[in-house]
């Protein structure tokens, strides 16, 4: 399978674009960063009073991004991310907003949903309404990485997101909403279809109603070997291919984390491989975007991936650039 992915990749540039037509997203997450006096943004010792929004480092430095995400967490408060800012700071200067629904986070479970869908439910109706002071087009990813801890093969979960779905488009018709995968399985394969299937219980319903099926890509050395974070791109793109195929809709790749812990070089290579990817991405699995998990370093983040986890932006938190941002912007 990775030779043949390989091989496309020595298709003329035309012949991957032809027949894709339609606006193509790049976006970082982040909301605003501080600046300094020479105007390099970094996010470590950056007090909230002197933060700006993040276009503004943008508009300068990554030229390619034309999207920002934001997360919406289950203590989400309207004045994290104030819609007067989004439309005059992000929809002005042209980012699409990005929201990512992170209600149940790690704690989802069958029984965890079951004892907190009101609650669930009350957060959506609130966020859905704020949607709507937000001026033209949004992307919204739902529920990002669900399929774990006994979630993947959940009827019940697949109804509560067609739901969710239906809720939003009912306030906000402008929104584009997906649900969202975690490419879960086993990471020494490049198509990896036995675990991919195990989630087709859980999207019968929501898949037919979500506008993309999303998916997220995050590696580390902390918990991946050197050649599978290598392979991610490639990765990457069969999973695209495998929603695509399966279910009928256009793809979104709803955060892409490679940390450059202990890793510099390779996060580099992985950028510089994803150049070549995109194209056939977006012809063969209709790809709509890829979106970085941080564009800034966030040196108070914790996870799974323990202290690579601090790592997963292409700038240092004091904001000098990694050497994979010059790879991460010729991205389009």
């Amino acid at each position: 399978m990775l030779k043949s992915i390989k091989s496309l990749l020595k298709l003329p540039l035309f012949f991957l674009l032809a027949s894709n037509l339609h606006a193509f997203y790049i976006g970082v997450g982040g909301f605003n960063v501080c600046m300094s006096a020479n105007g390099s943004q970094y996010y470590k010792k950056c007090p909230f009073s002197k933060r700006i929004p993040l276009s503004y480092a943008l508009k300068n430095e990554a030229k390619n991004v034309n999207a920002i995400s934001m997360w919406i967490t289950r203590n989400w408060q309207e004045n994290w991310y104030p819609s007067n800012t989004i439309n005059k700071d992000f929809v002005q200067k042209g980012y699409t907003p990005i929201f990512i629904f992170y209600w149940f986070a790690d704690d989802i479970s069958p029984k965890f949903v079951q004892k907190n869908k009101t609650k669930y439910f009350d957060t959506l109706k609130k966020f859905a309404k704020y949607l709507q002071k937000i001026k033209g087009k949004k992307i919204v990813i739902l529920n990002p990485e669900y399929n774990e801890n006994g979630m993947n093969d959940s009827e019940d979960f697949d109804i509560l997101q067609a739901q969710s779905i239906l809720l939003i488009k009912k306030y906000d018709k402008n929104a584009k909403v997906g649900v969202c995968l975690g490419d879960f399985g086993d990471y020494n394969k490049i198509w990896d279809e036995y675990n991919w299937n195990l989630n087709s219980k859980s999207l019968k319903y929501s898949a037919k109603l979500s506008d993309f099926i999303a998916f997220q890509e995050m590696r580390a050395v902390t918990r991946n070997k050197k050649e599978q974070i290598l392979n991610t791109p490639y990765r990457a793109l069969a999973f695209a291919e495998y929603l695509h195929q399966k279910y009928n809709k256009p793809t979104f790749l709803a955060y892409i984390a490679i940390s450059s812990y202990k890793a510099q070089n390779i996060q580099k290579e992985v950028f510089a491989t994803f150049q070549k990817v995109l194209p056939i991405m977006k012809n063969s699995a209709n790809l709509l975007g890829i979106n970085l998990f941080n564009y800034i370093d966030v040196p108070n983040h914790k996870g799974y991936f323990k202290t690579a986890e601090k790592y997963f932006g292409i700038k240092n938190a004091d904001g000098k650039k990694k050497v994979s941002f010059s790879e991460f912007i010729k991205l389009k």
